[in-house]
């Protein structure tokens, strides 16, 4: 049988050849940082469009409030209060992030740092939903709403712990994704080709534009929610912007290595660098 013969039922493993096969394994680098990617421009769509086309909930105030997203009503009974439809793709959306960015190795011990930090940031987020407070309970119409429908809320709020794990975490996942755009993204920079070389300062200018928005994103949505009503979305749309901004460093790093052939050919990435480029450590 042809080595070379197509298809997804191809048994034959890449020629023995270590260029062949270093290929061959550097994409699983390409294919976490494009899977990253994707899951960060879905999972706030996603959580829209099934929530209100499968299980007709309205768009949220935030995307954490998805995890208590229930609705009584005459056709679904109290099923929603016993499932919370929505609860599984948000944990699970944000457990599938977090493995990523722990199983992405960064360029630098820093890098990888950062990027194993904001993975258990990732965790907590998911675990350790919004906290419903005593102010909620008498003052935000959805969490009313909530309470009515679903009973059984009440007894979860009082057993929440006392500290916004879940912000805190979220706050400060953005922070670590911000610091490593803006630290250490451009280490990789120096191995660009020469006739890719005009590209590295509109590299360094994105890098720097997406931290700036991923330092930004956390402040904007704590003010947005302390002032606007607690019943408007603003918050979700300004989430939404956050997780896209953290989205789009991914895609743009993979465009970058994919430039400079970093993983497919290092040999021919370490010719390129300059020779005064840092040991990256």
């Amino acid at each position: 049988m042809d080595r070379t013969q197509p298809g997804l039922m191809n048994n034959q493993p890449p020629p023995a050849d270590a260029q062949a096969l270093w290929r061959h394994f550097s994409e699983t680098y390409f294919s976490l940082r494009f899977g990253l990617a994707v899951l960060a421009f879905a999972f706030p769509a996603f959580l829209y469009f099934w929530g209100r086309f499968v299980h007709d909930l309205p768009l949220q105030p935030s995307m954490s409030a998805y995890f208590f997203a229930a609705r009584a009503s005459a056709e679904t009974g109290a099923a929603q209060c016993a499932e919370f439809p929505m609860r599984t793709f948000f944990v699970g959306g944000l457990c599938a992030i977090a493995a990523g960015l722990h199983l992405y190795k960064g360029l630098t011990r820093r890098e990888n740092t950062l990027l194993n930090t904001a993975a258990i940031c990732a965790l907590l987020v998911a675990v350790y939903p919004e906290r419903i407070t005593g102010k909620d309970l008498s003052g935000d119409d959805r969490v009313m709403q909530l309470v009515k429908d679903c009973p059984a809320v009440l007894d979860w709020a009082g057993r929440q712990p006392d500290l916004p794990i879940h912000f805190a975490a979220a706050a400060a996942l953005f922070v670590l994704l911000g610091i490593v755009a803006w630290q250490c993204a451009c280490h990789s920079l120096s191995y660009l080709p020469a006739d890719h070389k005009h590209r590295e300062p509109m590299f360094r200018r994105a890098y720097r534009v997406l931290a700036a928005l991923m330092f930004l994103g956390p402040a904007t949505g704590f003010v947005l929610a302390a002032l606007l009503d607690r019943g408007g979305s603003v918050v979700f749309f300004v989430e939404m912007v956050g997780i896209w901004t953290f989205g789009a460093y991914w895609a743009l790093k993979t465009w970058e290595l994919s430039l400079s052939k970093l993983e497919k050919d290092p040999g021919a990435a370490v010719r390129n660098a300059a020779p005064d480029s840092p040991d990256p450590r």
